[in-house]
């Protein structure tokens, strides 16, 4: 395999940057006020400065809660826009902690990022998409115990997994 020089790692950052303007913006059509907005915004500048603090996180919250206040609706596109948005922060922010500002990122190195970050989309979108069909009113017993099971099962694999990694 031959490698070549590859990108800037600041381009992570730059990354990060383009999700939270986008955040920004689809907040902002949203209807959340000018305060939020700017915390918002603020703290996705600190995110982009500095990825290995907790500012991603609260990013990530403050977005959540600003758009929990302002939306009725929990399927509606600005709501489901934000998802991959959040996730590029937080994904963008913690490869950008642990790459030295100063070195230069393959995209090959990134493949296994975009991998994970794909399958977790469409499984998200997936679980949304069943959840749209859920019904609004009462929820059927076997619907509940389903998910129940379901959440167990998960449980249980996520646990297998961290067990099994290499150490």
């Amino acid at each position: 395999m031959r490698l070549t020089a590859g990108l800037p790692a600041w381009t992570l950052r730059g990354v990060v940057l383009c999700a939270v303007v986008l955040i920004v913006i689809v907040q902002a059509r949203q209807g959340v006020g000018v305060l939020p907005l700017t915390i918002i915004a603020v703290v996705g500048v600190l995110s982009v400065t500095a990825p290995g603090t907790p500012a991603p996180a609260f990013l990530i919250v403050a977005t959540a809660v600003a758009t929990l206040a302002v939306s009725e609706d929990p399927f509606e596109f600005a709501v489901l826009a934000l998802i991959p948005l959040v996730h590029v922060v937080h994904i963008g922010c913690a490869l950008a902690a642990v790459i030295p500002g100063t070195a230069r990122v393959h995209a090959a190195a990134l493949r296994p990022a975009a991998v994970r970050f794909g399958i977790v989309q469409a499984v998200v979108f997936g679980l949304a998409g069943v959840a749209a069909l859920v019904p609004k009113t009462v929820t059927p017993a076997a619907l509940e115990v389903t998910a129940l099971l379901g959440g167990a099962a998960l449980a249980v694999l996520a646990t297998r997994m961290i067990l099994n990694r290499p150490q």
